[in-house]
């Protein structure tokens, strides 16, 4: 085995592991209790994501993933937290959610079943693809899944806001494995995340000052009681 195919080989290999940490990621983040550890796995596997990218890049000899991997480090690693933990107050960011709609273990129990369930829908993709679609494309999509089951079950504004840009990076995850996505699309995509972030925050901040709390069901109360003002 020549130099540049032991170096793919073990290129490959990397990405396979970083695939194994960008999934425990995201069950990592859908048991995590204070918004602040939330954050702080969101930007872990913003890091898993641009790392995959690079090493794609290279396997492909992809100018355009590697600035995907550099926007992601940028957007998604480091400008989207600063906005975060600048917006939002100390309070926000160390308060504990005490009560998820569904306990950790049977959360876990499904992560494993979404796992299964993930594996299953891009079997009949697999045949014939290389190493590099074998670990995103599933792990993507279980990532996505994974997401989209935490959105469901968090009860603060906060941790809702980051499974939905976890959303984003399972697909953008397993996208990366099959398309070489122009890096000014990216460029755009993140960006705009950044403009949805920083909105979310302000509006999860007032929401705090107004109501002094950031739980969903807090806005059902409130405009519930709003109603009843009115009848009477």
């Amino acid at each position: 085995m020549n130099q540049p195919l032991a170096i793919n080989h073990m290129l490959a290999n990397v990405n396979s592991v970083v695939g194994a940490l960008f999934l425990l990621s995201a069950v990592v983040l859908m048991t995590q209790r204070q918004a602040q550890a939330v954050l702080r796995w969101y930007i872990r596997q913003s890091i898993l994501l641009a790392l995959s990218a690079f090493i794609l890049g290279w396997l492909h000899h992809s100018a355009e993933l590697m600035i995907v991997g550099l926007i992601t480090i940028v957007a998604k690693a480091v400008v989207i937290p600063q906005l975060l933990t600048s917006t939002l107050g100390p309070e926000i960011r160390s308060r504990r959610e005490l009560d998820f709609i569904v306990n950790t273990p049977v959360s876990l129990l499904i992560a494993i079943a979404l796992t299964v369930l993930s594996y299953f829908f891009v079997a009949p993709l697999l045949h014939g693809a290389n190493e590099t679609v074998l670990v995103n494309l599933p792990v993507g999509l279980d990532v996505l899944l994974i997401g989209v089951y935490t959105l469901t079950v968090r009860g603060e504004a906060v941790p809702q806001m980051l499974a939905m840009m976890a959303i984003d990076n399972g697909a953008f995850y397993a996208g990366i494995a099959i398309t070489t996505s122009s890096a000014i699309v990216e460029l755009a995509a993140g960006l705009e995340g950044v403009m949805v972030v920083l909105v979310a925050a302000i509006l999860a901040r007032t929401l705090a000052q107004r109501v002094g709390s950031t739980e969903v069901s807090e806005m059902t109360d409130l405009k519930e009681g709003e109603k009843e003002g009115e009848s009477q």
